[in-house]
């Protein structure tokens, strides 16, 4: 009987504690188990919200750079609004400070650069332009004399007109134009508008004379090698041209460039 209490004592000594280890191994695993699912579940609602956060940020982004666009879109557009508006007002509402000078000007480039031309061309024998015929060939109702003074103003006012487009366009007709006291005494301001003006002038001359060729010859295009007559007409058309060119660039420079002179004093 003794020796029956002694083994069940010694099978309580060995059975017990291992019981208790393994509910302690137990709860703890279970805790490390429980430990592990928060960490995961922590760790994927912060992945979730910060993927929220980066699409917040990103929708931002791309939301403030579609409103910059349209402002730099609008502002490109008042921008270029103002400089149309800026560009025909020099021509229906042009700042003349000199009321005067487009008059000077009209004189200049319809009277002094034509007849210059014609008083050149007549001296050198050189052939006669185009424009340079007798509005009536009969002596009796117009006579020889003075007949070539009507083909002259009328190819003048053509010019007069080319040239003063070309000065609005540039701004030609503002103080600092022909006024060198307003630029210290240079001459720069005062070439640059004439320069600008008179290339203005250039390209309007030359597209009314390709308008002047393609109705003349009646609304057909010519180009050099088409025949021998095309070629004739279209080479006086370039000599013509050149000679406009120099006469008016002459007149209109001197005249202006003396003016500019004059209010230095």
């Amino acid at each position: 009987m003794a020796t029956i209490c002694w083994l069940f004592s010694l099978v309580l000594l060995v059975i017990g504690p291992s019981t208790y280890l393994g509910s302690g191994c137990t709860l703890a695993f279970t805790a490390t188990v429980n430990l592990r699912g928060d960490i995961r579940r922590k760790r994927n609602l912060f992945k979730t919200e910060y993927q929220k956060s980066i699409i917040y940020h990103e929708g931002a982004r791309a939301t403030l750079a579609i409103i910059r666009k349209i402002k730099k879109n609008d502002s490109n557009d008042n921008d270029s609004k103002q400089s149309e508006q800026g560009l025909i007002s020099r021509f229906i509402a042009p700042q003349i400070d000199d009321r005067g000078l487009p008059f000077a000007d009209a004189l200049t480039t319809q009277i002094v650069g034509p007849s210059l031309q014609v008083f050149w061309l007549a001296l050198n024998h050189a052939p006669s332009p185009t424009w340079l015929k007798p509005l009536m060939t009969s002596a009796v109702i117009f006579p020889s004399r003075g007949s070539l003074v009507a083909p002259t103003l009328i190819h003048g006012a053509g010019l007069a007109s080319c040239w003063i487009a070309g000065a609005l366009a540039a701004k030609a007709y503002e103080k600092e134009a022909f006024d060198i006291s307003q630029n210290g005494g240079s001459y720069g301001e005062v070439l640059n508008r004439l320069f600008r003006a008179g290339a203005f002038a250039v390209g309007l001359l030359i597209l009314f004379t390709q308008i002047d060729l393609f109705l003349e010859f009646g609304g057909r295009y010519v180009q050099l090698g088409d025949s021998e007559e095309t070629d004739i007409r279209l080479m006086s058309a370039f000599a013509e041209i050149i000679n406009d060119i120099v006469f008016e660039g002459w007149t209109i420079s001197a005249m202006r460039l003396y003016l500019a002179s004059q209010s230095k004093q």
